[in-house]
């Protein structure tokens, strides 16, 4: 089908008049500007790059034109270009806007044609600068995930975590890409870092809800990372050294093309066996990360091959000084990735991508000289192919297919006695259609579809898309979207402790989860200082899982129905307030969400409808910037939410055995996360400062994690064999203060 949908496009192609095509890079290092405008304001044509820099503008009649190309953050590109009766190609590069950094950002270009194309059309759509997230105040060094959890409609489990838990839906339901590639369980040092290494993330793109046909498999949210492909004009070195980990990131032309890599390592090794020779207790733990990236021209069409891998891994060692005693647990992801783009036509754009993601975790410990074992693995093995058609300076389409086959594998052990062992490798198709079309009102409309068959299921499943986006006034705004979704993996986990999470696919004994997702959104701009959108959603779900923790203890069950408690239905809404403030000396923006969630199981709690773990009912963040003369830059947040539910005791009660009497103090649970913990606040401050260094330009930093170290509750702990003793709250992170060095080359 993809083969005669290519033909016709070609041949509908060349029917037409000329067309201008070409890439859109940045002067400095030959980067793809992705959603640039285009626009030949003479003849009122024009449209917009896609992600990969790539642009078409069709039915261009004879004669000089203007041509103009402008990006937020770069010098409009203004050149005229003659046109003959044939297509041409026009490759731009962008050089970066001078920015004053006093009052105002020194921007000329229309306010309305620099909309981004997804912030335009998406409902629920961010796009994040990684150089922003890298200034905000972290623990130890700057994460990706943990600075997104500063964005409205997106919580954390705890000061520890780096799971995102996005409009009342658990991390499973966030389908995480990087370089369009899976990862299963992006987290280091039990999930207190991500794997994403910040030096080499080039875009971030974030659909928080009713995200559109070209991503499917997860109920809730989409986070798009993309690595840098890689300096094509000269050789650069990048990175930092912190009180975690030391990052370095190396890039530089090859051929035509570029290459990049980047590499991060604790080096932690050393202190803790310092600790660990004074006496103390201490495990033996590391991780590390490296990302490679090579592009390359094929060609003179304009064909590129792209080729983009990752590793990483966590390792810890524990010997509990007793005899055979010992702790080890070792997990990591392995990803990689080839990706050819081919042209059909200077307005058909495809792409063929093969793609390999693993997850592989092992714990394995003694106690007692009594062996246990636990082992888990997924293995997903991809093949995407893309079309986009640009059929008007005002209507794009996209199409394309996704085949996968999974391999899963779960093997437990208890003093070398097999326990559970799962071995499955199931198979998913996709396909999808999608129409972007731009009215001469002014509104944006996207409509697709998707259809997905799953080998552990029986059926088809249809899943409609749309998104819908009206100016009403000057500067005003109104959006609509929304869309059917489903998933047919599974996350187990402890929310305490990422290592040991698995994922594990639904058989036909449960069947997949579903999602009905609906959300309306207004947003004001009146210039490009200030952006104010507010957003309200909607998301009610079917099919739902838990783990059974009532299973006996010697079932070695590996089918759905006898692991979990199925059929779970939901549903999560809310209002999301975000008020930006974009240029300037000081930056910033303003966050507030007023969110419910609940969820309801036939089997859990006599039917009655509970708050998950991760329930807010508010969520308020404050995040600010400030530029103090041109080497210094003072940043901080600030974040409020109501406590997390937990399920408190309603009372205590002792067995007694017949046969032996001995007694059995057991604490009597109350209704399940009928009660709330403390309302969580805490502020963060970060100072930065530019400094010489050697032949480069470096930034030092300092930066304080929970200034007045307020110690917000994690959980509660019942201990039933003292009665009279109260419950426990365990408290999450005091102060920490950490500093830093960034340097490049």
């Amino acid at each position: 089908m993809i083969r005669i949908l290519v033909v016709f496009l070609v041949f509908t192609v060349h029917a037409e008049a000329s067309t201008i095509a070409g890439y859109v890079r940045s002067a400095i290092d030959g980067e793809q500007v992705g959603l640039s405008v285009v626009a030949l304001p003479d003849l009122q044509l024009g449209g917009l790059a896609n992600e990969r820099g790539y642009f078409a503008v069709r039915k261009v009649p004879d004669g000089r034109h203007l041509i103009v190309v402008s990006h937020i953050g770069y010098q409009s590109y203004r050149d005229t270009i003659d046109v003959a009766g044939e297509d041409v190609r026009l490759d731009i590069r962008l050089r970066s806007e001078a920015i004053d950094v006093g009052v105002e950002t020194v921007i000329t270009a229309d306010r309305d044609t620099e909309v981004e194309q997804e912030r335009t059309i998406q409902t629920s759509f961010l796009t994040i600068e990684p150089q922003l997230l890298q200034q905000l105040p972290a623990t130890g060094e700057a994460d990706l995930l943990r600075s997104l959890q500063l964005l409205p409609g997106i919580q954390s489990a705890s000061d520890i975590s780096s799971g995102l838990y996005v409009r009342g839906g658990g991390p499973d339901q966030t389908l995480i890409l990087l370089d369009d590639i899976p990862l299963y369980n992006p987290s280091h040092a039990f999930g207190f870092f991500s794997t994403f290494n910040p030096e080499a993330v080039r875009d971030i793109q974030l659909y928080k809800g009713a995200y559109p046909a070209n991503y499917g498999g997860n109920l809730g949210a989409v986070l798009d990372v993309s690595n840098r492909d890689g300096n094509r004009e000269q050789f650069a070195l990048s990175g930092g050294v912190s009180l975690v980990s030391t990052r370095l990131l190396a890039e530089g032309p090859a051929g035509d093309g570029s290459w990049m890599v980047s590499g991060r390592r604790t080096y932690l090794d050393p202190v803790l066996a310092a600790i660990r020779s004074g006496g103390t207790d201490v495990p033996d733990y590391f991780f590390y990360d490296l990302n490679t990236k090579i592009t390359q021209p094929i060609g003179e069409g304009g064909d590129h091959l792209l080729l983009s891998a990752y590793f990483g891994r966590d390792d810890l060692d524990f010997d509990l000084g007793e005899a055979e005693s010992f702790f080890n647990i070792r997990w990591g992801n392995r990803a990689a990735m080839a990706r050819w783009t081919h042209l059909f036509d200077p307005a058909l754009f495809g792409e063929l991508t093969i793609s390999s993601s693993e997850y592989e975790s092992t714990t394995d410990l003694s106690f007692f000289d009594t062996p246990i074992l636990f082992q888990n693995q997924i293995e997903d093995l991809t093949l995407n192919a893309d079309l986009e058609y640009f059929r008007g300076s005002q209507n794009t389409i996209t199409t394309g297919l996704r085949a996968t086959k999974y391999n899963f594998e779960f093997v437990s052990s208890f003093n070398q006695v097999p326990g559970v062992d799962l071995h499955e490798s199931p198979t998913l198709l996709e396909l999808y259609l999608q129409d972007d079309v731009q009215l001469s009102t002014g509104t944006h409309l996207r409509l697709g579809v998707r259809a997905s068959r799953f080998s552990e299921a029986d059926d088809v499943a249809v899943m409609p898309r749309f998104s819908l986006s009206q100016p009403v006034a000057d500067g005003w705004r109104v959006k609509l979207g929304g869309g059917l979704y489903r998933q047919h993996l599974q996350l187990v986990t402890t929310e305490g402790f990422s290592g040991g999470d698995f994922w594990v696919p639904l058989d036909e004994t449960v069947g997949p989860a579903s999602s009905r997702q609906i959300v309306a959104g207004l947003e004001w701009e009146p210039t490009r200082k200030y952006k104010v959108t507010m957003e309200a959603y909607y998301t009610d779900l079917d099919g739902l899982v838990i783990i059974d923790n009532n299973s006996t203890v010697d079932n070695n069950s590996t089918r759905s129905e006898d692991v979990f408690k199925s059929d779970g239905r939901g549903h999560a809404t809310g209002i999301e307030w975000f008020a930006e403030k974009r240029t300037g000396r000081l930056r910033g923006w303003v966050g507030y969400t007023l969110g419910r969630t609940r969820r309801t199981f036939d089997e859990v709690d006599g039917g009655r409808s509970f708050a998950p773990k991760y329930d807010r009912r508010h969520d308020v963040s404050v995040v600010s910037s400030y530029r103090l003369g041109s080497k210094w830059r003072l940043s901080g947040s600030f974040v409020y939410a109501t406590g997390q539910a937990f399920t408190p005791a309603a009372a205590r009660y002792t067995l007694t055995n017949p046969a032996t009497q001995v007694r059995e103090d057991l604490v009597l649970a109350a209704r399940r996360n009928s009660a709330r913990l403390l309302p969580y606040h805490r502020l963060d401050l970060s100072a930065r400062r530019q400094i010489g260094f050697f032949d480069g330009d470096a930034e030092v930093y300092l930066q304080i994690f929970n200034v007045y170290s307020r110690r917000n509750e994690w959980f509660v702990q019942y201990d039933a064999d003292s009665p009279d003793t109260e419950p426990e709250v365990v408290k999450q992170l005091p102060v920490v203060p950490t500093f830093g060095l960034e340097f490049a080359f």
